[in-house]
């Protein structure tokens, strides 16, 4: 192998393992996102005043504003991170092998649908949570 194909086999490797950090901080973000969750319903079920339950649901929404943010600036660095490995994949003349498994595994639905649509549909979820949650104690404050 010559040193230019060195080169690229070297840095695929690292733009795989960049890709693989970027999507084990994106699930990490999740799981900070939702462990506040948590937090927050303890503190419902708890029930101290409304202050302390707008100001706990307000930080969650934030949280899962910034999560969801996160999220969608990871994916697009993956997707960028992919059109370099296609790119080496291609020149090491690797793609030409791996590309009828991909195309037959994104045929269906669950070959559309992956880790990081995932990972920004919960942080949005999250959010809608903290609104809802936001809303009920708003208008119950707003009738004492």
């Amino acid at each position: 192998m010559d040193q230019t194909m060195q080169a690229i086999s070297s840095d695929l490797q690292t733009q795989w393992q960049d890709h693989f950090h970027m999507r084990d901080q994106t699930w990490k973000v999740l799981q900070y996102s939702i462990l506040f969750f948590l937090g927050v319903v303890g503190l419902e079920i708890k029930q101290p005043n409304e202050a302390i339950l707008i100001v706990a649901n307000t930080a969650l929404l934030v949280t899962s504003i910034f999560g969801f943010i996160v999220a969608l600036h990871h994916r697009q660095r993956q997707k960028e991170k992919f059109e370099i490995i296609l790119i080496y994949e291609t020149k090491l003349g690797l793609y030409e092998l791996i590309k009828p498994v991909l195309d037959n595994a994104h045929r269906t639905i669950a070959g559309r649908i992956n880790t990081s649509t995932y990972i920004v549909v919960m942080q949005l979820a999250l959010a809608l949570m903290a609104i809802l949650l936001l809303g009920s104690h708003y208008s119950s404050s707003l009738w004492i």
